[in-house]
């Protein structure tokens, strides 16, 4: 046997090697790849999905990044996909602070994005005006999206119209008692005016209104799949 048959075991040998690292590295590359494109992927839908939770059309919001938080408690995963198209086909979690708003499927690891924000919260506040002046008009304090209106005139008093900036939203002509709930813009202030036969001194009118309070959230948006 000479020499090069004696090589030819060891040549195929090499080429083995040769041959099952290429394949190894070209099968690692090509998992780096589809992770690097998934995670791509995932980061896309966690910021689409996180910008039109906080846009100003969104269902969950007043204005652009102010969170209502009444809304957000009806939120879930049902209605995450109903309303969010862009969450088919992936596990996602949606969290505010340390509270789960929604989630859907399993989102054990996936892309988060993060963004801060506003939460909106509403509590009731009241008002008892003494209208008995020559201006029966009283100025909300604060914005507030409804006002509760409760009429009890004295005796010789009768309160025929109730606007609210001018616009009317309560009319009898017979005069109006009891109480009422009026929508108002939550973007100005409201002042209200009673247009009555008499006076209406404290107690006579009652009002409840629904200042907002706002404060700082971390908004995260997990996506997984």
């Amino acid at each position: 046997m000479n020499r090069g048959q004696m090589n030819m075991p060891a040549l195929a040998v090499a080429l083995l090697v040769v041959t099952s690292v290429t394949v190894v590295s070209l099968g690692l590359a090509d998992r780096a790849y589809l992770s690097a494109e998934r995670d791509a992927d995932q980061r896309r839908v966690a910021v689409a999905l996180s910008e039109r939770l906080v846009a100003p059309d969104s269902p969950v919001t007043t204005r652009t990044n102010v969170l209502e938080d009444d809304a957000l408690t009806g939120l879930n995963a049902t209605r995450l996909q109903e309303q969010f198209a862009v969450t088919d086909g992936y596990d996602v979690e949606v969290r505010l602070g340390d509270r789960t708003l929604a989630a859907a499927g399993d989102p054990t690891g996936g892309t988060t994005v993060r963004r801060i924000v506003l939460v909106e919260n509403r509590t009731a506040a009241s008002l008892t005006p003494d209208l008995s002046a020559s201006d029966p008009t009283v100025t909300l304090p604060r914005r507030s999206p409804r006002v509760e209106i409760g009429l009890s005139p004295p005796e010789g008093s009768k309160v025929k119209v109730v606007k609210a900036n001018e616009n009317i939203v309560l009319r009898n002509e017979s005069g109006l008692e009891g109480r009422f709930e009026v929508r108002l813009s939550r973007f100005e202030t409201t002042a209200l005016t009673f247009e009555t036969d008499g006076p209406l001194p404290s107690g006579s009118v009652e009002l409840t209104y629904y200042p907002a309070e706002t404060s700082k959230a971390m908004l995260a948006v997990t996506v997984d799949g």
